[in-house]
């Protein structure tokens, strides 16, 4: 004879739906916080608002805070190039570069400086492929450019924004000149906002954009597909 489960208590029953009710609510919260992370609609705000009290009080919202790798957006691994050369009155193709400077630098990826550096890559490449944005582009690359001189003891710049290809799935279909195993080489490196950033004979910095998306010649090796991405 098969043996019965006992019944539950109705006290037991209500305990049960309570626990239940308690879970869903729980993660109810935190998945709300979680996928308004990124992109937050209307919606996504109100809801974000009301279980505020309860996920700031035991630390579940994430705030912004970009705790993923990659969002799988078109911006994803774009950062700003310049390079520093010691005269602005001369053409930086006969001058010899001081340095070359990456932004944001390697270093802790969480912290907000670097945030914001991915941010004004992500603003000078959007931004410069229009000519209606040159104003804004141009406030931007000055004040990247200008501060760089200043600290490098340099008179001219070429202040870039570069987008970092991904290499496909299957590196077989990769076109001649990208290295397979070597997802970091400079081939997969897009140029997508240029310009040149100067001092001219009255000490005032000027800005020249040199190309936006679309205008830049690719580098060598680069394939047509990878700078229409």
């Amino acid at each position: 004879m098969a043996s019965q489960s006992p019944e539950k208590s109705p006290d037991q029953s209500v305990l049960f739906s309570i626990i239940s009710l308690l879970i869903v609510i729980h993660l109810t919260c935190v998945f709300a916080v979680l996928f308004a992370n990124f992109r937050r609609s209307q919606l996504q705000a109100d809801l974000v608002g009301i279980f505020r009290p309860y996920t700031e009080f035991f630390q579940f919202d994430p705030q912004f805070t970009e705790y993923f790798l990659t969002h799988g957006a078109e911006q994803d691994d774009r950062v700003i190039v310049v390079d520093l050369y010691p005269r602005g009155d001369e053409h930086v193709s006969t001058q010899e570069m001081i340095k070359s400077v990456v932004l944001p630098d390697r270093g802790n990826p969480w912290t907000g400086s670097r945030r914001r550096y991915f941010n004004l890559a992500d603003v000078l490449g959007i931004y410069g492929s229009s000519e209606q944005d040159d104003d804004l582009t141009a406030v931007l690359a000055r004040s990247i450019g200008k501060r760089l001189m200043d600290e490098n003891n340099a008179r001219a710049a070429v202040v870039r924004s570069v987008q970092r290809m991904s290499q496909p799935a299957d590196v077989s279909t990769l076109f001649p000149g990208f290295p397979p195993d070597d997802p970091t080489a400079p081939q997969y490196d897009v140029v997508i906002y240029e310009a040149d950033v100067f001092y001219d004979d009255d000490g005032q910095v000027q800005v020249n954009k040199r190309a936006g998306r679309g205008e830049v010649a690719p580098r060598q090796g680069t394939s047509p597909a990878a700078n229409n991405r």
